[in-house]
């Protein structure tokens, strides 16, 4: 399973797995394993916990390096004070879909034919 980096500018904050996902809405989503660059961000993502992140610009790089998801679309779900060091997220969201079918192949391919049939009405 390929690793993915978390990024603030230049700086390396953390890796993840992002092995959870939704291929349908293009969601990807793992645990967050903290670099010692995250120190330096740690006290705004704390902070911006209840919305969303616009003082962090987070990225995700794909193991290629190239930008699986950038500024907007990434949030770090951080409860470790509460729960402890396993407690840390990485959510990807809006992962356009010929990236995701490069790096979540068999997750994209599930999702390629399925045909969505609402209820019927009663």
């Amino acid at each position: 399973m390929p690793q993915f980096a978390i990024y603030v500018g230049s700086l390396c904050i953390g890796h993840s797995w992002l092995e959870h996902r939704d291929a349908p809405i293009g969601v990807a989503a793992g645990r967050f394993l903290p670099a010692a660059g995250y120190a330096q961000v740690q006290g705004a993502v704390l902070a911006s916990a209840s919305g969303t992140q616009p003082e962090v610009a987070l990225r995700v790089l794909a193991p290629d390096g190239q930008v699986l998801a950038g500024e907007g679309l990434v949030q770090i779900v951080d409860y470790s004070p509460e729960l402890g060091d396993d407690a840390i997220e990485v959510h990807v969201i809006g992962i356009e879909p010929e990236r995701y079918g490069q790096w979540f192949p068999t997750q994209a391919t599930g999702f390629q034919d399925t045909v969505v049939v609402p209820p019927r009405e009663l």
